[in-house]
């Protein structure tokens, strides 16, 4: 019985450690990116994408961006409903572009309800403050 007490009690520590870990992977956030895309969730999608600093001086990036995701997401989402829905996103281990392992490239693709699939290519992901974020090229 202690035994069984004691495989319980690592278990459920192994699983508190797991699940309240803050650091997302590269490909968890590709992941997480492409799915509100085809389920048009424009919360999340402006959520994970990187918005340099310096690039803020003149244009305001977040509204810009906006409004560019926005029909994004529609075109998005249009896809997804024309083949059953979105189903899921299956993606390869990222391939880290620098030697601090901050800069990362993910593949995926997108599977729907009809068995379609689609290919994400590249998407490119950057870890800043110890949270990765999609970096969109302008």
């Amino acid at each position: 019985m202690k035994t069984i007490i004691k495989f319980f009690s690592v278990f459920l520590l192994a699983l508190m450690v797991t699940a309240c870990s803050s650091e997302k992977t590269p490909e968890q956030v590709a992941e997480k990116f492409i799915t509100a895309i085809y389920k048009g969730d424009l919360d999340t999608v402006m959520d994970l994408i990187y918005f340099p600093k310096e690039d803020s001086k003149d244009i305001d990036m977040t509204t810009l961006m906006k409004s560019k995701m926005q029909e994004a997401l529609k075109r998005g989402k249009a896809f997804a409903d024309e083949h059953g829905g979105f189903d899921k996103v299956e993606t390869a281990p990222a391939e880290y572009t620098n030697d601090e392992k901050t800069m990362a490239k993910v593949q995926a693709i997108a599977s729907f309800k009809d068995n379609t699939k689609k290919d994400e290519k590249n998407i490119s992901l950057i870890k800043v403050d110890g949270k990765w974020l999609i970096r969109m090229k302008i």
